[in-house]
């Protein structure tokens, strides 16, 4: 394999630590990572989204249904239950050849693989990703009404470490590859992809590398310097040279990743404020006015640089965190735009990311958002990550985990993806482990936050809890990932896993409230257990597993119940005591 393909490859594979597989795996595992990468902004695990060896010609297949990465189907069947509709759906379908050429035999081989899971009745073999994903994919085909275009669209990667050169018969393999997908009627658009070495190094370059931008500005007023922010600009940008600059991609797609820390995804056409956006830009007369009819879009960057002589701002990391309906509605209309249309951006330069956040909290604080986003904003999230920072000066490298307040703020700062957790990951740990809902914790992501069992980050919660379950529920998937103890077979149990490991840490069954002045020393003993050399912890890891074999594994459906979870407690009762 290349020498600098080879090097982003090991780093995928130590970032997500999964350095116990077989060489033709990890490059599955890449492969996969950057495809869905291109349509789906958040965290994840490769592993989640590779299949087993030979799974009916395909090594990775996503579902993405309004921006979420759905792996059950009960996820899916939540998440069309809501009273949302017009919802993206997209399925991505992988093929990854460690190989250095493109061969035809192969391409047809993996376009027999596809055909056969589309039929929607495979008889080739399939593995547990596969007949999940059919399961979540026949989910969405009864949910039509509430998908845009009544369809979902399909993206098809084929990967090789070579060089692709489209010779005539390859190139005519890949497009018997999208006939067969679309002949199947399945999907209202198909896109399929021949990566080769060079396709695959920039794609991970634009996962990786920095965002940066260069940007000419008709003309701008400089507001004098605020505590926290060296420089703030109000700016007219020509319309056109803002899409071109700010908002395309290499690929000459949308850079969704401009908008990581927008609390809204774009909410479509049929949206009445951005239908009205898009009439605007579409009439002659009045998208000559548009800069003055529109409220304007909102950037922020830790570091930018503004030339006055040539009227040139120069975005490092930059992030449009009010106007990705604007944005949105702007790319899509971009033939449309001209030199007459000019648009109005605050660019605002803030290192701080707790002033970021506080700029991002206000400016959004005027639209209806999920009721996930805005929890890292809140003080208790901000101590808690302040916790963490200060558990992990006291730690050994190999024992440190990171809670990520905002999305993506350690990007760049070196951290493995399995040490990080978001909001969204550390509440259904904290969840799981010490609100005694490993149940919910296991059910489609958003549950945790509409439960009215659950409460997080409340003022008077203890910091410890939330950096105790994290620090547990990393050491687990350090033993999933490295294929310990028989840990790969409890992946599904995970939560059911952490929330018995509290008890068996300490040898009885009890519980701790989370404001209780008890929790921090009831959690230290865990802590020290968790951050021992001698890795005591790993028995204690295997009781826990013994004790769901003493219930029995559940099924899909029992596993998200309560009744569950009470049989579990029940049993760690009578073994603990």
């Amino acid at each position: 394999m290349h020498i600098i393909l080879q090097k982003n490859v090991d780093e995928l594979i130590s970032d997500h630590e999964l350095e116990e597989y077989s060489d033709s795996k990890k490059f599955e595992f890449f492969c996969n990572f950057c495809s869905v990468s291109k349509k789906y902004l958040g965290r994840f695990n490769p592993k989640d989204i590779t299949t087993d060896a030979d799974d009916a010609a395909i090594d990775g297949i996503a579902i993405i249904i309004d921006g979420e990465l759905i792996v059950t189907s009960d996820d899916a069947e939540q998440i069309f239950s809501t009273h949302k509709s017009n919802l993206v759906v997209e399925i991505v379908f992988v093929q990854a050849k460690s190989g250095e050429s493109f061969k035809k035999d192969e391409i047809a081989n993996f376009s027999m693989g596809l055909t056969d899971f589309l039929s929607l009745e495979p008889q080739l073999p399939n593995g547990k990703l596969n007949t999940d994903s059919l399961n979540i994919f026949k989910v969405v085909l009864n949910n039509l009404k509430k998908i845009r275009n009544r369809r979902p669209h399909a993206s098809v990667y084929y990967c090789t470490s070579g060089t692709y050169k489209a010779e005539d018969e390859i190139d005519a393999a890949f497009k018997i590859v999208k006939r067969s997908v679309e002949e199947t009627d399945l999907f209202y658009g198909v896109d399929v992809h021949p990566l080769g070495r060079s396709e695959l190094l920039s794609y991970w370059t634009d996962i990786s590398e920095k965002n940066e931008a260069k940007l000419k500005v008709v003309d701008y007023f400089g507001m004098p310097p605020m505590p926290e922010i060296p420089q703030s600009y109000i700016a007219v940008v020509n319309a056109k040279e803002f899409v071109n600059q700010l908002l395309t991609g290499e690929d000459g797609l949308l850079n969704n990743s401009v908008f990581e820390e927008n609390v809204r995804a774009y909410l479509g056409s049929d949206n009445d404020v951005n239908s009205g956006i898009e009439e605007t830009l579409r009439s002659g007369n009045k998208k000559k006015i548009f800069s003055v009819l529109n409220n304007g879009i909102t950037i922020v960057a830790p570091e930018l640089t503004l030339t006055p002589n040539s009227k040139e701002i120069d975005l490092t990391n930059y992030q449009i965190i009010n106007g990705c309906q604007t944005s949105n509605a702007l790319f899509l209309c971009q033939e449309e735009l001209d030199d007459n249309v000019n648009v109005i951006v605050k660019f605002i330069e803030s290192p701080n990311s707790d002033v970021s956040t506080d700029i991002i909290a206000a400016t959004n604080s005027q639209s209806q958002v999920s009721k996930e986003a805005f929890y890292g904003l809140h003080k208790k999230a901000k101590l808690v990550q302040k916790y963490f920072e200060a558990k992990n000066k006291d730690a050994l490298q190999d024992s440190r985990v990171y809670f990520e307040r905002r999305e993506n703020e350690y990007r760049d700062q070196g951290h493995q993806s399995t040490r990080v957790f978001d909001i969204r990951e550390s509440s259904r740990a904290f969840a799981a482990m010490f609100l005694n809902q490993p149940h919910n914790a296991a059910r489609y992501v958003k549950t945790i936050f509409s439960s009215p069992d659950i409460k997080l980050f409340r003022e008077d919660d203890h910091e410890s809890l939330y950096y105790c379950s994290a620090l547990t529920m990393y050491k687990y998937n350090t033993l999933i990932n490295g294929r310990k103890i028989g840990a790969p077979g409890y992946n599904k149990l995970r939560w059911h896993i952490i929330y018995l490991f509290k008890w068996v840490a300490r040898g009885k069954v009890e519980d701790v409230f989370p404001n209780s002045g008890k929790a921090s020393k009831y959690t230290d003993a865990i802590i020290e257990c968790l951050l021992s050399e001698d890795r005591s912890y790993v028995k204690h890891f295997e009781r826990c597993q013994e004790i769901i074999d003493a219930v029995g594994h559940p099924t899909d459906d029992a596993l998200k119940r309560g009744k569950f979870t009470s049989e579990l407690r029940a049993k760690a009762e009578e073994l603990l005591h």
